[in-house]
């Protein structure tokens, strides 16, 4: 388990995930609350839906910079 979490959770992801989480939060804040699209009105699903972001988000940028430093 503490192999997984070596391999595909790095301080990108948690920057990421924290990020973009805070995002969904102020999104929720300002419009989401007065939505009546249940994600949208639902702040627990909208900080899951940040977090998710944030993670892929996170991983794609993790992957760039790593295909970059170790150029084929």
């Amino acid at each position: 388990m503490k192999e997984f979490f070596k391999k595909n959770f790095s301080i990108y992801h948690l920057v990421g995930m924290i990020l973009f989480a805070g995002l969904a939060v102020f999104y929720w804040y300002k419009s989401g609350q007065f939505s009546e699209n249940f994600l949208q009105n639902n702040l627990f699903l909208m900080i899951i839906w940040g977090v998710l972001v944030g993670y892929i988000t996170a991983d794609m940028v993790r992957n760039a910079v790593n295909r970059n430093n170790n150029p084929s």
